[in-house]
């Protein structure tokens, strides 16, 4: 059986929304203010900024969502939005051209119900 890897590469204002919703539906809820852009790091983890105006003194702040955080959303938002997502194979996150994607690797041990699960991967 052939391995299968697929990247899913999120568009911002998508990653705005998962990290959004993600977050009203945990309870922890983002500094109020205008998502202005996100930014991500690679180093030392993998990492998205919020770039967030401040309504009342034309200020910004930067919130950063870390790897675990982010990758959650970004599944929840595949969820949501009916994108299939294989259980049995392993989800990581890596940075394609300025944009964020969850790679998505299945390979035959994955179909046997061997080790799979989520890995970080820091290609």
């Amino acid at each position: 059986m052939p391995t299968e890897i697929r990247h899913i590469i999120f568009a911002q204002d998508e990653v705005i929304r998962a990290i959004i919703d993600y977050h009203r539906r945990s309870g922890n809820m983002l500094p109020t203010g205008t998502i202005i852009k996100t930014t991500f790091e690679k180093e030392p983890t993998l990492r998205c900024g919020l770039h967030i105006g401040v309504d009342a003194d034309n200020s910004r702040q930067v919130v950063w969502i870390e790897e675990p955080i982010l990758a959650a959303s970004l599944i929840f938002f595949c969820i949501q939005n009916k994108i299939p997502l294989p259980t049995k194979a392993s989800k990581t996150l890596q940075i394609v051209n300025e944009q964020i994607a969850l790679k998505v690797t299945r390979t035959p041990q994955d179909a046997r119900g061997g080790a799979g699960g989520a890995r970080k991967d820091r290609s």
